[in-house]
């Protein structure tokens, strides 16, 4: 039989090469949103408070703002990772801290549909933008708790996450593994957890295919890169 596993997937700079959300903060906030930026790398303040004060900076209504994000896309090699892991029936998400209405625009866009996504949520009004974060938890300081998501997602499966950045630190440290990479893979090599580091979604597919045929053994394959 094969191992039942939920795999959870960040957006920005994973689905994405780009941070979306960086890239709409450079071209529509003000300035300050960078010192904003620089205060939540330095563990001073969670992303839920930096992202609302990033966005009180932009006086752009979201229909510009979407319009931006039509030049983005998902990188190439997601568009098979989805169908492999609906042919092999594998549940998965999109978790992530930035906000659903760019994300599904650029799945709309790319054509990709029934995706499951948690992520938080930014509307006109008007007096400028809102942000909202209905999956954010009590004792966690980002817009939304990825661990307390795909905890209740997983169904007490195996979780395997796959992302990039802060936003996935927490949640590397409670998953079965993590493929990673950028930001987030120095965090699991520092903090010795289980991971492999990957170039796009293709490497991940690979590993899952062994995995799913128990000839991939987590125990033995934790902290490796799949580029060497």
């Amino acid at each position: 039989m094969k191992p039942k596993i939920f795999v959870s997937i960040d957006f920005d700079g994973t689905i994405t090469d780009s941070d979306i959300t960086d890239e709409i903060l450079k071209a529509f906030a003000k300035p300050e949103w960078e010192e904003i930026e620089r205060q939540w790398e330095q563990g001073i303040i969670g992303s839920r408070e930096c992202l609302s004060l990033q966005f009180s900076l932009v006086d752009s209504p979201i229909e510009r703002l979407l319009e931006y994000v039509d030049c983005f896309s998902p990188n190439k090699s997601f568009f098979p990772f989805i169908d492999f892991l609906r042919e092999n029936q594998i549940p998965f998400a999109i978790i992530s801290d930035g906000f659903d209405i760019f994300i599904k625009r650029i799945l709309l866009n790319a054509g990709i549909k029934g995706v499951p996504l948690f992520a938080n949520k930014i509307e006109n009004n008007g007096n400028g933008l809102k942000t909202i974060f209905p999956y954010s938890g009590k004792d966690c300081s980002f817009g939304i708790c990825k661990c307390s998501v795909a905890k209740k997602l997983s169904n007490g499966y195996k979780i395997f996450h796959i992302g990039d950045g802060r936003s996935d630190f927490c949640l590397s440290e409670k998953v079965t593994y993590t493929f990673s990479k950028g930001k987030l893979t120095h965090y699991c090599r520092k903090n010795n957890l289980p991971h492999s580091s990957f170039k796009d979604f293709s490497d991940i597919e690979a590993v899952l295919e062994k995995y799913l045929k128990n000839s991939f053994d987590l125990g033995k394959a934790g902290f490796i890169s799949i580029l060497q």
